[in-house]
């Protein structure tokens, strides 16, 4: 008999590490999931800031070649699309890019007398970049949420 309980010891002792095995492999996938929500959410970000800028650069462009006695910011941002002051084609964006966090269409910040002088997020969400911006993004450091992460052109 003392055979027999030695082997029912032994089975609980494999029960055991087979239980903190799953533990561990458990923990472990936790953390790679996490890891991989921040990657994707870095990789959301950057592309916020390069698609940011270029409504910045389109708002900027329109600005610059507006006629003499036109308003020069774009009433909406489908002028970036065709430039309805010019009777041939202009285009500084090829298309409306949605914002990159939410998927969704920017949010138009209204210029002081009229039209659109840029985007912002419609998100939330807490930045991770906080830290490395360039010279004319500086504000966004201090930002909260996406929604504070301006792209506007003010000459």
């Amino acid at each position: 008999m003392s055979s027999f309980s030695r082997f029912g010891r032994q089975r609980g002792v494999a029960y055991f590490w087979a239980l903190l095995m799953v533990l561990l492999i458990t923990l472990g996938l936790g953390k790679l999931l996490e890891d991989v929500a921040r990657s994707s959410q870095r990789s959301r970000e950057a592309e916020l800031l390069y698609t940011g800028n270029l409504y910045r650069d389109a708002i900027r462009q329109y600005w610059q070649s507006t006629p003499i006695g036109a308003k020069p910011y774009p009433e909406k941002l489908d002028d970036l699309l065709r430039d309805p002051r010019y009777p041939v084609i202009r285009r500084y964006l090829r298309r409306l890019y949605p914002d990159p966090i939410t998927g969704q269409a920017f949010m138009p910040i209204p210029a002081p007398d009229g039209g659109v002088m840029g985007v912002r997020s419609t998100s939330l969400r807490k930045p991770i970049k906080v830290a490395g911006f360039k010279t004319n993004q500086m504000a966004l450091a201090t930002a909260r949420s996406y929604q504070q992460w301006e792209f506007s052109y003010a000459p």
